[in-house]
């Protein structure tokens, strides 16, 4: 039987436990699950990028499961192992790791990180360079300013413009969106409304996106992103956000540029909006 090497904490929830799932995709490096009483995926790879809903595993177990896997098999699932056609995964003794960013502000060293990001010069999904985000006067970062306005009617517009917009597995609007929720946490600007607006955009209405990224969105909704993203939040020094920075980057095209164009542009809309409320609370209180 094969063993799972690390897994989401989230997947021992007794939910899990048994049931059927189906092989929802399969790719070179990672193939992903889905439990249709859910909706959810279940994303085991080979790398060791930790990820919501993740499952990890040694090279040469993942290559026996996915060699002749194919999208739409069923897979039972018993107790915490999965019957795969011609082997057994099992989970229950996985080393567990978590995805959560607790709610509220997280002590984030602003200055280090935007001193640290003027030296990227990856481009975006939108070819431009990271170290430009805070600059840029394009209509995805214009988009990402209406999301940090307390405007409704502003975040609507700006969800109908971001969300599958852009190309590749994890479109550059969503992967924005996503270091956007990040930047809510860090910064304890939290809003249910507009969760709760997306979260429902992303279930009822049909081929808004890919299942792919609708999978990482629904679950940044709730605080839960992958490991190098909440490495982010936890630097101190500028040696460790280049590192982390650096992980980052190595996802996807420019999956991880427009992650953290994203989570920079609404870090810095946040800031500026706390810098504008400080002042009028200083010019009111002194007539």
């Amino acid at each position: 039987m094969i063993q799972a090497k690390w897994i989401d904490q989230a997947l021992f929830e007794p939910a899990f436990i048994n049931g059927n799932w189906l092989v929802h995709s399969v790719f070179q490096h990672s193939f992903n699950l889905q439990d249709p009483r859910q909706d959810q995926l279940i994303c085991v790879s080979k790398q060791a990028a930790r990820v919501p809903k993740g499952m990890i595993l040694a090279a040469d177990d993942y290559a026996a499961l996915a060699t002749g896997l194919v999208a739409g098999t069923t897979l039972l699932v018993q107790q915490r192992v999965i019957h795969f056609p011609h082997h057994r995964l099992s989970f229950q003794k996985a080393a567990k790791f978590t995805t959560t960013v607790p709610a509220g502000t997280v002590p984030f060293d602003r200055e280090l990180f935007w001193s640290t990001l003027q030296n990227v010069t990856e481009k975006t999904g939108i070819q431009e360079a990271v170290s430009e985000t805070i600059r840029s006067n394009h209509p995805f970062y214009d988009a990402i300013d209406q999301l940090c306005t307390p405007s409704f009617k502003e975040q609507r517009q700006a969800v109908a413009y971001l969300v599958g917009r852009g190309v590749g597995l994890t479109p550059t609007g969503d992967d924005m969106l996503v270091g956007h929720l990040l930047a809510r946490r860090v910064m304890g600007q939290e809003d249910t409304r507009l969760v709760a607006y997306l979260q429902r955009r992303l279930l009822t209405v049909n081929d808004l996106t890919t299942d792919v990224s609708k999978h990482y969105l629904l679950h940044a909704l709730t605080g839960a992103f992958n490991q190098s993203a909440l490495s982010l939040t936890r630097c101190t020094d500028s040696a460790a956000f280049s590192q982390v920075i650096k992980e980052i980057l190595a996802i996807g095209h420019t999956s991880g540029a427009d992650f953290l164009a994203g989570f920079a542009r609404s870090i810095d809309q946040f800031q500026n909006n706390r810098n504008e409320e400080f002042i009028w609370q200083n010019e009111w209180s002194s007539l």
